[in-house]
């Protein structure tokens, strides 16, 4: 049996993923404002109570998914970052290097090892501005995540599909973010559509709508996490939805359990 892996949601698409005392953090953002907007949702834990972080998975360079200031907080000089293409000139830029150490930048259809998390980046389409966004099917111990970023549908989960065939649990963006009626991001149902692809045991909700203001008709976030999990359980899929409130652990092992507050 492998070790467990655990999983914390904090907010929008960033996340605490810990396998074995080593702690990653997805799409690190701890901002107050977005795009001059108040932000209604804190993260779970501030950066001053974050355990030690160990490596940084990055989907992109947006700036509600890579927050050089809170990277700069919690960094230190063996830190370890993946990201998409970019990735490493931007962090070289605005990030302290005292506080930083292995850069990697990832392209799409290629495999990297951050601690002990191989991550191989898949292609993905969102929205300006680039660099374009990566998502990642993670493997630790015999565990698969796949984590969705910011991603919208698109023709690329067919394809992850055929290169990994098990995935044990979809990290999975729902708030169908619309900017002038141009859907950026995968909606509830749109998640849905992708558990059908990919064909998880388990799916997270993930950077749900509803976070940040929004300014009909130039943007909306209709997406909720409980559509999604009400969808899913409607659907002939397979795929079981794991709710959380933010702040709260999950276990993966040979199934899911809550394991309470960070």
């Amino acid at each position: 049996m492998s070790d467990p892996l655990d999983v914390c949601w904090l907010r929008t698409s960033c996340l605490l993923i810990r396998y074995r005392g080593v702690t990653a953090i997805t799409d690190p953002w701890f901002g107050r404002t977005m795009r001059g907007l108040p932000v209604f949702t804190k993260p779970a834990i501030a950066l001053p109570a974050l355990p030690p972080i160990d490596c940084v998975i990055a989907t992109h360079l947006h700036r509600d998914h890579f927050d050089p200031k809170a990277v700069g907080r919690f960094g230190h000089a063996e830190l370890e970052i993946a990201g998409t293409p970019g990735t490493e000139a931007f962090v070289r830029r605005h990030v302290p290097p005292d506080r930083v150490g292995r850069v990697v930048d990832v392209p799409p259809w290629t495999s990297a090892q951050v601690g002990p998390f191989v991550l191989h980046a898949t292609p993905a389409e969102h929205t300006a501005p680039g660099p374009a966004e990566i998502n990642y099917v993670i493997e630790v111990g015999e565990h698969r995540i796949f984590f969705g970023g910011d991603a919208r549908w698109s023709r690329h989960y067919a394809a992850i599909a055929l290169r990994h065939a098990h995935i044990d649990l979809a990290l999975l963006p729902v708030g169908g973010t619309l900017i002038f009626g141009h859907r950026t991001t995968l909606d509830p149902a749109d998640a849905v559509r992708v558990c059908g692809v990919l064909k998880p045991r388990y799916a997270l909700p993930i950077h749900e709508g509803g976070e940040w203001m929004p300014v009909p008709p130039m943007s909306r976030h209709p997406g909720r996490t409980a559509d999604f999990e009400r969808l899913l359980r409607a659907s002939p899929h397979a795929t079981e939805p794991v709710r959380v409130d933010r702040g709260q652990w999950v276990r993966l092992a040979d199934d899911v359990t809550r394991l309470g507050a960070a």
